[in-house]
């Protein structure tokens, strides 16, 4: 299939300006000039503290890290007014130049004073159309041409306030403006409503989940008891060196499983000789005895994604010992945490080495398992899951098609590609 380009190259309407061509009638602007610095401190006003989370915005410090961490600076926090922004000078792998967020709360919030904060002037500008501009990261480039020895010891990009306000950006008249941010608050309205549906879907595919495993939900067609049994007579431990010298290391992550290191990190981060790691099958599990966000006591995933790879030898790494069981049941049996009790029980209290919980392999596969003994009743509660699950899966699809899609139009509306009509 041919690609099909839009250019605006050289195009009747149009002119080359040091962001590239725009529309005749589109100003470039510093944002010295149409921005004015907020300094004003905290001091001893009660405000919210409040910190900047790349991808979702101003976050309650209390709700992000489970309390305040303002401490004795926060009399140095800047006040921040409704409707103004805020620029976190932190780079991450999606935003590596930092993140620049509207403050959309009805009362004054306050904000570390690292932050560089800022009002627009109303008379030239839409506040909502500078915040798609800032959220399409348009700003990338011209923010690294001011940022000076890359990061700091604190994390934090090295740029300074005055440097800041030169960057430049596109005006265009205050009506289309509006008009531009009128079309992308439509689409952002689309993805907060897909995004609320699959917050409420995850939200009953794990009380579901829950309930199935410990057969508090019990499926019609089954009444035979649950039984006990131990963990080695169900599953046998896998010690398969890496003998093939497989490249493939895994890591565990929370929502993508058993995953590449490459594909997660986009980095290999382990050791060169990987020789005394130990080698996993698909289907296969490893339990990381590590505290992970979501998993206080350690998490357990199967190996869905590839044929093969190898873990660290500090992971435990197991396999059904039969065929008269359902891996996809076991599977969300450790999701749902069901072996936490147990994994406490033997886990030795603040003993750690590493971040490890400090506990033995033999203490960990003599673990009792409570479990329907029935290989119908086991499959029949995976089904139930799987669609689930599926579901959640498809939702994800769409609002990823949907962000891609808004991204498409953005980098359209915003350049002038696409003019709307006023």
């Amino acid at each position: 299939m041919t690609e099909v380009i839009e250019k605006t190259e050289n195009k009747k309407g149009y002119k080359k300006t040091k962001l590239g061509w725009i529309p005749e009638d589109w100003e470039v602007v510093k944002l010295g000039n149409i921005a004015t610095e907020i300094k004003d401190k905290v001091g001893t006003k009660q405000r919210t503290p409040m910190s900047l989370s790349a991808g979702k915005g101003f976050v309650a410090q209390a709700k992000k890290f489970g309390k305040d961490i303002a401490g004795k600076q926060y009399a140095q926090y800047t006040c921040l007014p409704p409707r103004t922004f805020a620029y976190n000078k932190g780079n991450s792998l999606k935003y590596p130049q930092g993140c620049i967020y509207q403050q959309p709360f009805n009362e004054e919030v306050a904000v570390p004073n690292v932050f560089i904060c800022f009002s627009l002037d109303k008379n030239r500008c839409n506040n909502n159309f500078y915040e798609q501009l800032f959220k399409n990261n348009a700003q990338g480039k011209e923010l690294f041409k001011y940022i000076n020895s890359g990061v700091r010891n604190d994390g934090l990009l090295n740029l300074n306030d005055n440097n800041f306000f030169k960057i430049k950006l596109v005006s265009p008249p205050l009506k289309e403006q509006e008009k531009i941010a009128e079309i992308l608050s439509a689409w952002d309205d689309g993805i907060e409503t897909l995004e609320k549906l699959i917050e409420q879907k995850e939200i009953f595919h794990k009380a579901l989940m829950k309930n199935l495993l410990i057969g508090k939900i019990r499926l019609s067609e089954f009444s035979s008891k649950w039984t006990h049994s131990k963990f080695n007579s169900i599953f046998e431990r896998i010690t398969r060196k890496n003998e093939e010298l497989n490249s493939n290391i895994l890591t565990i992550s929370a929502q993508n499983g058993l995953i590449s290191q490459k594909d997660f990190y986009n980095k290999r981060i382990a050791s060169v000789d990987t020789s005394k790691y130990i080698l996993l099958k698909n289907g296969e599990f490893a339990y990381n005895k590590s505290y992970s966000n979501g998993y206080p006591l350690g998490a357990i995933k199967r190996l869905d994604l590839y044929e093969k790879g190898v873990v660290s030898s500090l992971y435990i790494c197991f396999k059904l010992n039969n065929t008269n069981s359902c891996s996809d049941f076991w599977k969300y049996y450790f999701e749902a945490g069901m072996l936490n009790r147990e994994i406490k029980m033997i886990a030795q209290e603040g003993a750690r080495n590493h971040g490890l919980l400090n506990m033995s392999t033999e203490d960990f596969f003599n673990m009792l398992l409570l479990y329907p003994k029935d290989l119908k009743e086991q499959q029949k509660i995976a089904d139930i899951l799987n669609k689930s699950e599926k579901e959640i899966q498809l939702l994800n699809s769409k609002l990823e098609k949907l962000k891609e899609q808004k991204k498409g139009l953005m980098q359209k509306l915003l350049t002038g590609k696409i003019r709307v009509k006023v």
